[in-house]
This record gives C-alpha cells, structure tokens and sequence, in this order.
C-alpha cells in the first residue's frame, strides 16, 4: 500500500516510499498513552455557564468545555471588543464579560477549547464569515481572521506590545487557552450558500498560520499559529463522517496540513428515531469506520476529537419527540457508554452536546440534550449529570489501560469492559456493561459475568452510577479472588480493585461512602457509612409514605467507619436510609422482601 502523504514540519509532502500500514477494520491508530479521563470527558456550553451559576456544578462532571463563542456577541460593532468586562459599546451593558467566565473556569481547572462561530451583522448575514468577495480567497476573511489574532493575543501564551492589541484594556499572554476552533460544521447542507470545502480550506490555512494573508496597521495579529506558536488549532467540526470534505481541504491546501486536530460530529440516528451507541448500523463503530481508515492511512499522527454527540430526552404529552430522543436514563447509559467507546475507537477527547437544554420541553433536535435542564427549570440536573458525576468521581485519576472485551458474545447479549488504572499506585477499575445484541436501543438487558482479573485483590468493590447521587452507590466484595461473579446491566459499573488494602480513601474525603448490604433483604440489613470528616450526623430509615421507621443516628459524628445492623420486624415493602450532615444530604433506597 502506498500512502499518498506524509506529514513533515505541519505540511504534507508526495512520497513514493511504500508504507505498509496494518489496520483495524473499526479502532484507529494505537491509542496514545496516559489519557488520564478528567482530561478526556468534555461538554458543550458557553458564556451562561458563567452568567446562571451552574459553571461549579457542571465541573462535578466534566473537567473540559467546549465553548460556542458567538463572534456577535463578542465584536457586535468592528474593533470593539467585549471580552474586558469594559467595553460597552455599541450596547449600554458589558455582557458577556468573558474574561470573568475564563476566571472562573481557571478557578475550577476546567480547560477550555474556544469554538468561534456565527457572524456580526455588519460582517455578514450568511452562514459564511467573509466580509468581502465570494469566500473563494484567504483575504475574503479579513475581519473574522483579525477577531481570531486578537482573542489569541488575549488568552494564549505570549504578550504582545499595546499597539498590537486592539481591545481596551490591551490585555495580552494570560496563558488561559491553548486550544482554538476556527467554526462549527463548514460541510453544512441545511443552509444556504454552501461553503465548498475549497474555499474553507481558503479560511482555516489563513485562520492557522496567517497563509495567504499578510498583516498590517489595521490587521496586526493573523494567524492562530502565528500569533501563539504554542496554541493548538482545531479543525473546525464536521457535521458528515465521510472523508469527502476533509480530503478537498488538503488537496485545497496544496501540500499544507492547515490544523492541528481532526473534528468530528456524530449522532446516532437514522433523521427518524435515536439508536444506542453500539448499534450496529447507526453505532459509532459504523459510523466513524471510513473516517478513521482515511485517517490513518492519510493522516496517521493527527489527533481526532469529538466536539459533538448526545441525545435528546424531551418526551411531549402525546409521545412525540425529537429524533436523537433518549428517556432520562438512557441518555444517561448513552453519554457514559459514549466516552468509554470513544477511548477505545481512539479519540483524543470528547465533548457531549449540551451541558443545558436549550429548551426542555422543545421537540427540536439538540434541545433537550443537556445533563441539566433549561433555565425556566432551575438548571434541575438530570440523570446523567449524577451519573457523569460518579464517572468522574471514580475515573478522573485513572487512564485508559485496555480494551478487555468488546461486544464479547454472552447467549443473546454482549459484555463491554475496559481496564483504567491510576498510575500513582497502579490500583485499577473496570468499566463494564452490557447490551442485547442487534437492540436498537436498550431494553433492561442483564448479564450474569465472570470477571477474571488475573490476580488476587486485597480489596474489590463495584460502584453503581443512580440518580440524585453523584459518587453512586458503593457495594463491597467479599474475600474477592482472581475471578469475580458480576451481574451486568445496561448501566455500566465500576469495579474497583487493588492489591492493596486503601479503604475507599481514593474519593473526596468529605463525603459519605454508604454501602446497604443486603439489599433486597428478608429482615436483617447492615449499613456501613464512612465519613471522614468531624460533622454531626442524623440517619434515619422511613417507610415510603415518608414516616419515620427507626432513628439509626442522631446528630453525632461518623468518625470514619460504623456499622449499624437493623431491619427485623420491617414488613415487607419499600424503604429509604436518609443520611444528613451540614455538607451533604444522601438517600439510599431499600427494599425488604
């Protein structure tokens, strides 16, 4: 097999070397090394994050974000710009006061890839950002390719002398951002004028490097690359996955590889009705399979991200709904299912669409995509913002291992696990679940498993993702040995093991660690809670009309580690263990058979 390119110095030079490439029919290139996963999940949100308070919480669950960075907002009239918490004109206001927003995700350690979208009104009203000519010319771009040279300035590594910077307060190298999108979807078909791949190659060589464009008194600063040479240009995300478009870019480019990463989007839906990311057809596996044997054949050492994937959970009172429609839980299994799949296809990092419901109760594609719920709900969290939570809280120190099975055949399902380990103290954790096989979506499926982990742990526990909980709930392994008898479900859960005893001390310390054991029970139930910190606490088992049952603690600390053993006399039914303290508030459910 003879590759057509290679990379050399950020261009792609004619080579008649063969270079044989051994590939896999779906994974990508060998997946790089230490992906620690608070540096993998990401999310898609913007400048509200900041403004309606939920910035704090939505860093619970992802530790990157994606921000649409509307040009309109930021440069409403030419070279006045809003990003210094200053400015006002051409408004009364300093909206959208960026600057505090990227304070405040620097406070967080939430990393921010910018994604420049969408035009000023004095600049155009197509979905092209030219200000002048057809778009076919680099220099077509001027005043978007001067918005990305001033923001850069702004937020990347390296000051620049006042006369350069056009903003206000002349603000250059806070050395906040490193990563830059230069659009959204330039392959779109749902708009009109298209924008041939041709003349955004036009564009993104400009928006890279400054190529094709020279600078001057009124554009000082061009080029992504040029600006900052630290910074990081990302293609601006594909909406296709075929490598139509990305192949006119470089032969548009003539010998030049104008970014720095590859960006895609996926949806897994047929444009009538949503399916689970494994699905065969409409799965990623399918979907990505072309991109990624283009990719490595064409372009084997540039990295690929994912900026867009979800699902809708917006259900009208006479079952309608949009076309990416998920229920509640799962969207839930989806979004988590989602990254694992991702990290063994090869991304790099992944970003799910949205962080909020643009509109909670709209049938609108992508409106109700969010871990919270719109505004006029108070940002409520749904579901999988608890379950991304535990994700995080479990996997943000550990890096992807292995892929240990994939699509494993059990009877009529199939068994997913991957192997993360944490490399301060090599302790691992292993992701599984499981699906029915040619589902389109999931339908309770379970599957009993025998985990084989090639030795003998000290300590195992498994930990279940759940709703209105955010590190999941805990259940111990007793006398755990190199095979571990698990009971799988569509809800992907962690299993956590080490060889040495560590307690569950790997978590924040300020939180419950609570285990009901066993659970459904015929009388006699032991709860273990462990809090390390010194607050009083109230635990409480009611009935499930709310009345108080049996009082198991009353205000009083923890101090680490009880055992409270009740249940006899409980007739038979539903119950919930109520754990209060000043700093949380948990809820198990309990059910006496």
């Amino acid at each position: 097999m003879k590759n057509k390119y290679q990379i050399k110095d950020g261009t792609i030079k004619n080579t008649f070397a063969a270079i044989f490439i051994v590939l896999s029919f779906f994974q990508a290139k060998a997946q790089p090394e230490q992906i620690l996963m608070s540096d993998f999940m990401g999310a898609n949100t913007n400048v509200a994050a900041y403004d309606n308070g939920f910035l704090s919480d939505l860093s619970v669950t992802v530790k990157w974000i994606r921000e649409y960075h509307n040009w309109n907002h930021y440069e409403a009239a030419n070279d006045y710009y809003k990003w210094d918490n200053i400015t006002r004109y051409p408004h009364t206001h300093t909206w959208p006061n960026h600057n505090k927003f990227m304070d405040a995700c620097q406070n967080l350690g939430v990393q921010v890839l910018i994604d420049v979208l969408e035009n000023p009104s004095w600049v155009s009203s197509t979905p092209i950002p030219n200000n002048t000519g057809d778009g076919s010319n680099a220099t077509d771009y001027m005043e978007r390719l001067d918005f990305l040279g001033q923001l850069v300035a702004r937020y990347g590594s390296k000051k620049f002398d006042n006369s350069l910077l056009k903003t206000t307060d002349k603000v250059s190298g806070l050395n906040y951002i490193k990563y830059y999108e230069d659009e959204n979807e330039p392959d779109y078909w749902w708009k009109t004028p298209k924008w041939p791949a041709q003349n955004y190659a036009k564009y993104c060589n400009a928006a890279h490097s400054g190529y094709g464009v020279e600078t001057s008194d009124e554009y000082p600063l061009l080029g992504i690359k040029s600006v900052d040479p630290d910074a990081k240009h990302v293609l601006a995300g594909l909406a296709g996955r075929d490598s139509t478009y990305f192949h006119e870019i470089l032969e548009a480019s003539e010998g030049r590889v104008p970014f720095d990463v590859l960006n895609v989007h996926m949806y897994c839906t047929d444009h009538s009705k949503a399916f689970s990311p494994e699905n065969e057809i409409y799965g990623y596996e399918k979907g990505f399979s072309d991109f990624f044997k283009w990719r490595n054949r064409v372009l084997p050492d540039v990295p690929v991200w994912i900026t867009e994937f979800g699902w809708d959970t917006y259900l009208s009172p006479d079952n309608k709904h949009s076309y990416t429609y998920a229920p509640f839980e799962q969207q839930a299994n989806y979004l988590m299912r989602s990254f694992f799949i991702f990290l063994k296809m090869g991304f790099e990092k992944a970003f799910m669409f949205m962080a909020t419901d643009g509109n909670s109760s709209n049938l609108t594609q992508y409106s109700s995509s969010g871990l919270f719920k719109d505004r006029s709900s108070g940002y409520e969290k749904k579901p999988s913002w608890y379950y991304l939570a535990t994700m995080q809280n479990v996997l943000g120190d550990f890096v992807y291992s292995r892929t240990i099975a994939y699509a494993e055949k059990v009877g009529e399902n199939e068994v997913y696990c991957l192997e993360f380990v944490n490399p301060e103290n090599n302790n691992k954790v292993y992701a599984l679940w499981t699906r029915k096989t040619y589902s389109q979506t999931d339908n309770g499926a379970t599957t009993s498993y025998q985990m084989n982990i090639e030795f003998i742990p000290k300590e195992a526990y498994s930990v279940f993702p759940g709703n209105f909980d955010k590190q999941g709930e805990w259940i111990n392994i007793e006398n755990p040995g190199t095979i571990i008898d698990l009971n799988l479900t569509e809800t992907p859960q962690f299993l956590v093991v080490s060889e040495k005893e560590t307690g569950f001390d790997r978590v924040e310390s300020d939180k419950f660690l609570v285990n009901v054991f066993p659970n459904p029970s015929s009388g006699k139930v032991k709860l273990s809670v462990i809090d390390h910190t010194e607050s009083n606490v109230n635990i409480a088992v009611y009935s499930s009309t709310g009345q108080l049952v049996q009082s198991l603690l009353e205000n009083a600390p923890i101090e680490g580690e009880r055992q409270f053993l009740f249940g006899e006399g409980f007739l038979p039914g539903i119950y919930f263990i109520q754990l209060k303290s000043e700093q949380q508030n948990i809820t198990r459910k309990l059910i006496i058979q």
